[in-house]
């Protein structure tokens, strides 16, 4: 029995892969259709947001057909496209926000990598995580939801991966905190 591949992990035959590339609409339609639920999902985690997800799904889709050539294989555009998702993302994030560098790299208390055990096995997850403000958010949605380690998220933001740890490390202890405080409510 083959195991039908989803989300950024889709097939993409050569043929429609070669004719996006060469701008025929059709060929690109089918890959908008095949790609568009991964890429909102990605982007409605890291956003939380319907409306902004969508308007950063449409930049997502007019960057991948501007640069689709860029690409090589057809089996690596998932992985090209997840990365352009996310960078997507990041940018909106980084324009929406003031740049701060008041948080220091101290990452000696290291207990709280397990801390993210509990977080995994909670029923209301993502109501929690909405509770975080979008850098938290989108630290522990990469990590968590997309796999990302702290040294690829921190090339992702541009930043050192210590100063990603730190910051990853305290949203998780605000979700426990917030946990915590609706367990005595």
């Amino acid at each position: 029995m083959e195991h039908k591949r989803i989300g950024f992990g889709c097939a993409l035959s050569p043929a429609i892969f070669n004719q996006a590339i060469r701008g025929k609409p059709q060929a690109q339609r089918v890959v908008f259709e095949t790609f568009k639920p991964a890429v909102l999902r990605t982007l409605m985690g890291l956003c939380h947001d319907r409306e902004l997800a969508r308007d950063l799904a449409q930049d997502v889709f007019i960057q991948t057909f501007r640069k689709i050539h860029q690409i090589r294989k057809p089996e690596a555009f998932g992985g090209w496209l997840k990365k352009l998702t996310i960078r997507t993302a990041l940018a909106e994030f980084r324009r929406q926000q003031p740049q701060t560098n008041s948080e220091p790299p101290d990452i000696a208390d290291t207990s709280w990598h397990n801390m993210a055990d509990w977080l995994t096995q909670l029923d209301d997850i993502e109501r929690l995580i909405n509770q975080l403000d979008t850098q938290e958010r989108t630290l522990v949605w990469l990590y968590l939801g997309e796999g990302y380690s702290h040294e690829e998220i921190a090339e992702l933001m541009q930043q050192p991966s210590a100063t990603i740890r730190q910051r990853y490390r305290r949203a998780l202890l605000k979700l426990h905190e917030f946990l915590n405080e609706e367990q005595h409510d």
